[in-house]
């Protein structure tokens, strides 16, 4: 038995429950292999996935986001590239590494790419599932990493002992929620709305987790929408409703559906839902962030 089938459990039939199931266990792959580098003693976890992994968020995600946070940190990309190859392979599996790097811009990463047949085949599933995938498809996962982190921050420190073992350093739940919150406001979303902003941003309110307002201030700084000094709550909520009011909801449940079960499809967005939602979110302003 090959040592990714004596970890993998569960074989769903489905052939799209099948990829994103083998997508998240090569994300745990990468996190694995992120942690053997020693990138987490420079930066952090964030966006969907990490709420996924390590607080329960109950739908699929596609990225891995992380931000430095050790101010002026370099980041050594090729060797990162070579730790996350050889855990890769580590596991039998074979994925082409590309670095992501623009002079100039403070995003910087890395694409992930390999066979989905082959890594569902590692995975242990049956050739009844491999032959409803395409011969050529592929399984991609882009990894993010913000060289400018916005002040205000804080973070924690986590460690996860199944299925695999690795620590992380993650940001903590309210500037992750500001972290989303800026998402919501400022993303470029062109024709493909996210959803996923969306349906984050209720599941926060839903959690009574309260906003992180420095972290979510200097965002928004950075993106040009306010300046230092102007932001409350009272201007965060007409942030919001201005852009709930302008957001194709069609769209996005369209994109949310991809991501969630189709009984966890919402049936009730709306300007007004979001609008309504929005007031009672709870603001953290203390002076405990970098």
């Amino acid at each position: 038995m090959k040592l990714l089938e004596s970890i993998v459990t569960e074989h769903p039939k489905n052939p799209v429950d099948a990829v994103n199931l083998a997508r998240q266990y090569l994300q745990e792959i990468v996190l694995c292999g992120l942690y053997r580098s020693n990138f987490f003693n420079y930066a952090a976890f964030q966006g969907g996935t990490s709420l996924r992994i390590f607080h329960d968020l109950d739908r699929f995600s596609e990225d891995l986001d992380f931000c430095v946070v050790e101010e002026g940190h370099k980041v050594d990309l090729e060797k990162i590239s070579g730790y996350l190859k050889d855990e890769i392979m580590s596991y039998g599996l074979e994925f082409n590494i590309q670095i992501r790097d623009v002079e100039g811009g403070n995003i910087c990463g890395f694409r992930i790419k390999g066979n989905t047949r082959d890594l569902l085949q590692a995975m242990g599933f049956p050739e009844s599932t491999l032959m409803l995938i395409h011969p050529k498809a592929l399984t991609d996962i882009k990894i993010d990493i913000d060289k400018e982190t916005p002040k205000g921050y804080k973070v924690e420190h986590v460690f996860k002992s199944y299925p695999f073992q690795y620590g992380a350093t993650i940001m903590d739940y309210p500037t992750l929620f500001a972290g989303k919150t800026s998402a919501v406001i400022t993303r470029h979303w062109k024709n493909r709305v996210k959803g996923r902003d969306l349906y984050d941003f209720e599941w926060y309110i839903g959690q009574n987790i309260p906003v992180n307002m420095r972290f979510l201030e200097s965002n928004l700084v950075r993106e040009g929408l306010i300046k230092e000094s102007e932001f409350n709550r009272e201007v965060l909520l007409e942030l919001l409703e201005d852009r709930f009011r302008v957001i194709d909801y069609n769209s996005a449940l369209e994109d949310i559906s991809l991501f969630v079960p189709s009984d966890k499809v919402p049936e009730n967005w709306s300007p007004e839902h979001f609008i309504e939602v929005s007031k009672r979110i709870q603001i953290d302003d203390g002076h405990r962030y970098r």
